[in-house]
C-alpha cells in the first residue's frame, strides 16, 4: 500500500512570520496537532514544521522568557517550528513510512513531492483508522515511538538549534 492511500491532502500551512496563535487556531479548527510551516504560500515549500507539544513547550514552559515573548498572539511560529523535518512521497510504501516513524520516534511523516514541496500528512491514527497496518505492527510502532529519550522534556525547536 501506498502513502499516498492513507495521507491527507493539502493540509492547511503557515508561513513563519504567522503567530504561533494563528496556529494554535488552525489546530483548534481542524482537530490537528501538527501544522507545516511553508516558505510563502505560492511556493508550498516547506521550511519546518510545529506540534501542539512545540508549542505548550516554547511558550508556556519556557520560564526563562518574558511574559511579552511568550504572547502567542505576537510570537511568529518560526520561533516554535523545528526545520528538522521528517519526510517521505507519496508513491512510497507504507512500510517505509512506518520505518520513518520508528527511527524518528514520530506519529506523523509530512508528504512531499520531490522536492520540499507540501502535498500531505500521514499520522500514525490515519494508519490505524484505515486499517493500513500489518498485523503486530501497531504494538511495536506505538512502543518504538514512545520511548522516552533525552531530548523529550525539550522544545523540537531547540533541539534543532542545538543541531539533534
Amino acid at each position: 500500500m501506498n502513502v499516498s492511500e492513507v495521507m491527507t491532502t493539502n493540509p492547511t500551512c503557515c508561513i513563519p512570520s504567522d503567530t504561533a496563535q494563528t496556529v494554535a487556531i488552525i489546530m483548534r479548527d481542524e482537530d490537528t496537532g501538527i501544522v507545516p510551516i511553508v516558505e510563502n504560500k505560492d511556493s508550498c515549500k516547506l521550511v519546518g514544521v510545529v506540534t501542539d507539544r512545540d508549542l505548550c513547550l516554547t511558550l508556556i514552559a519556557e520560564r526563562s522568557r518574558t511574559p511579552e515573548a511568550r504572547d502567542p498572539a505576537k510570537v511568529p511560529i518560526e520561533h516554535c517550528m523545528t526545520s528538522k523535518l521528517v519526510t517521505c512521497e507519496a508513491d512510497d510504501d507504507v512500510d517505509h513510512l512506518l520505518e520513518l516513524m520508528k527511527e524518528n520516534q514520530v506519529r506523523r511523516v509530512l508528504v512531499v513531492d520531490g522536492g520540499t514541496r507540501i502535498k500531505g500528512i500521514v499520522s500514525l491514527a490515519d494508519l490505524m483508522n484505515r486499517g493500513s497496518l500489518p498485523k503486530g505492527e501497531t504494538r511495536e510502532t506505538l512502543k518504538t515511538i514512545s520511548t522516552p529519550t533525552p531530548e523529550a522534556s525539550k522544545p523540537r525547536a531547540e533541539s534543532a538549534r542545538l543541531g539533534r
